[in-house]
């Protein structure tokens, strides 16, 4: 795959794809993003950490940060008219792609957490309290844990919603702008500067314990590693559907399913052998991402032809006037 898999020789407008990596736009974007990342967490670090009342509201901002970083590059240094494209906001086309990445990837993630804890546990890497006594125990007295369940799994979809929204914060950032940005290198090239780019972005949260429960620079790594296998299937999901959404939609739904992974762990459950953001999670990314590698899903795949539209032949239709 290349730069020009991700966009139809249809919705090409000037600067778009790019001819080579625009280094100096892309140094801007990644010096903002991780700027303001430092600068919205620097709170928690003159504060309490991740006990700090503040880790609540600060953690959705630092999510913005790449998308605010994004929007900043791309006005100054794009043309008007091929913005949208460029962030992979638009085309909307091909949708029924689309739909299909929007019913199966929260139920993906979900089995995909799931299988990892229990994969750990067959392996002897985790314990599981099937019984859930450290659940109920966790519980307010008089709180009722199938009840607490039933509640989860019926807001399920509006918890997805408001994760997405949030998980659109950075891959606006990620596979918006900064996967065409480097998309003349070819996708696995871009794909993994993207994955060590973005773990590395985490590092304000993850060194004061956050994911791994490490203060040192393992944690950090382990962290690049984990975004290096998602990173690869949410980029693909760029290139497949030529939009950001489903991107956004599929780490909305990883971080949805976080808790139903780790229902049955047991308070002393380390993350890195025993959950899906360390060894389990990687090997069960790394046969999907193998799957797909076997269906060819990762070589350049004919264009997709829109539909006539009369409309075409008007003056003025197609001439970007409907894009930012």
């Amino acid at each position: 795959m290349n730069a020009a898999d991700l966009f139809s020789p249809h919705d090409v407008r000037p600067g778009i794809p790019p001819e080579k990596v625009p280094w100096g736009p892309v140094a801007a974007f990644l010096g903002t993003a991780f700027g303001l990342g430092w600068l919205v967490c620097l709170p928690l670090w003159l504060g309490d950490g991740l006990q700090d009342p503040l880790f609540l509201v600060l953690v959705p901002l630092l999510m913005f940060t790449p998308t605010v970083a994004a929007l900043m590059v791309t006005f100054v240094t794009v043309k008007k008219g091929a913005r949208s494209r460029y962030l992979g906001l638009l085309p909307f086309r091909p949708i029924a792609r689309k739909i299909w990445l929007f019913v199966l990837l929260p139920i993906g993630f979900v089995l995909w957490a799931v299988g990892s804890f229990w994969m750990a546990t067959l392996l002897g890497w985790a314990e599981a309290d099937w019984a859930l006594e450290a659940q109920r125990a966790a519980l307010p007295a008089g709180m009722e844990l199938d009840a607490v369940l039933v509640i989860q799994l019926l807001t399920f979809p509006l918890v997805l919603l408001q994760a997405t929204f949030f998980a659109f914060g950075e891959e606006l950032g990620w596979r918006g702008y900064l996967t065409t940005a480097l998309s003349p290198l070819g996708f696995w090239p871009s794909a993994l500067i993207s994955g060590v780019v973005w773990g590395a972005w985490h590092a304000p949260i993850i060194l004061l314990g956050y994911n791994f429960g490490r203060t040192d620079g393992w944690g950090v790594v382990m962290m690049i590693g984990f975004c290096l296998f998602v990173g690869i299937l949410l980029q693909w999901t760029r290139y497949w559907t030529r939009s950001v959404w489903p991107a956004a939609l599929g780490h909305g739904a990883l971080n949805t399913a976080a808790p139903v992974g780790l229902l049955f762990a047991t308070p002393d459950l380390n993350p890195f052998w025993g959950s899906f953001l360390g060894i389990p999670g990687w090997i069960l990314l790394a046969v999907i991402i193998a799957v797909l590698l076997l269906l060819r899903q990762f070589r350049p795949a004919p264009d997709w032809t829109p539909k006539p539209d009369a409309r075409a032949a008007q003056p003025g239709f197609g001439s970007g006037r409907d894009d930012a």
